[in-house]
């Protein structure tokens, strides 16, 4: 009997990658549904809950809504947050993009690099003259003051991701705009932004979701439940005890990025077929 032939190699290498692509998304995705299985269970400390929930249940869900726990204040003070921070920072980097991008900056590899660099500075070197700096303004325990003390990392990570999105749009289509008499900022709103626009929304997720997560400034600045975020609360709950209410916070935090991801790919299928079409 003939030995079976081996597989060829063109077959193999397409198997080898949706075979990655299937551990990578699991990797991914079941620690996130094994925290929503969580949440639904009654008593998942007790229950021994596996990969679907034996009853289906809100109650750690009410849990939250509890204005003693203060969840949802610390829900919208993570939206305002980070949305406040998000546009400030692409209004302060988009021209900056620009300049380093488009245009014959000195050093401009240097300066790059200086933002690369800035944007993954280690926070904790910058915390105490920054709380010391919004402490002289009566700054402290406010959104304002930490959306500033953001910006010292959201601004520099979103010039480095812009100016090399604003690098891809051709040169050719820029210098028709500009004899066509568009100065500059009918320029990047009318042609380098649009053409730009999967960067720019890259962007805007990477900077809502840094701001999303920040807990070295929300926690260090924050002196009462005014200013409160949803990562200083959520350090809390492990004092708490409840599995369920653990989860179930998780769950709710992960939901505002998952709409903002949502909302730009929708915002990029729209635009993308309105320039097919």
């Amino acid at each position: 009997m003939p030995s079976p032939r081996p597989a060829p190699a063109h077959r193999v290498g397409p198997l080898l990658v949706r075979l990655g692509a299937v551990v990578v998304v699991g990797f991914a995705v079941l620690p996130l549904w094994y925290m929503l299985v969580l949440s639904l269970e009654r008593d998942p400390a007790g229950s021994g809950a596996g990969l679907w929930p034996h009853s289906l249940s809100l109650g750690n869900y009410r849990f939250l809504s509890s204005p003693v726990f203060g969840f949802f204040p610390a829900l919208r003070h993570s939206l305002l947050l980070s949305v406040g921070t998000t546009a400030v920072s692409l209004l302060i980097a988009i021209p900056a993009a620009y300049a380093l991008g488009r245009l014959r900056v000195p050093a401009r590899g240097w300066i790059l690099a200086a933002m690369l660099g800035l944007a993954f500075f280690p926070g904790i070197v910058v915390l105490v003259p920054v709380s010391r700096l919004l402490a002289s303004v009566g700054w402290l325990d406010r959104l304002g003051g930490m959306g500033l003390a953001q910006l010292s990392f959201t601004v520099p990570l979103a010039v480095w991701f812009l100016s090399y999105a604003f690098r891809g749009v051709p040169v050719e289509v820029e210098e028709a705009a500009k004899v066509d008499g568009a100065g500059t900022v009918q320029r990047i709103v009318r042609v380098i932004l649009p053409i730009a626009r999967p960067g720019v929304a890259g962007t805007t997720a990477i900077v809502f979701v840094a701001s999303w997560n920040d807990f070295l400034f929300s926690s260090t600045l924050n002196r009462s439940t005014r200013s409160e975020t949803l990562p200083v609360l959520l350090a809390k709950l492990p004092e708490l005890g409840f599995l369920g209410g653990q989860m179930a916070a998780g769950v709710l935090m992960c939901a505002p990025v998952a709409l903002v991801v949502v909302a730009l790919l929708r915002w990029l299928g729209r635009r993308s077929a309105s320039a097919g079409g």
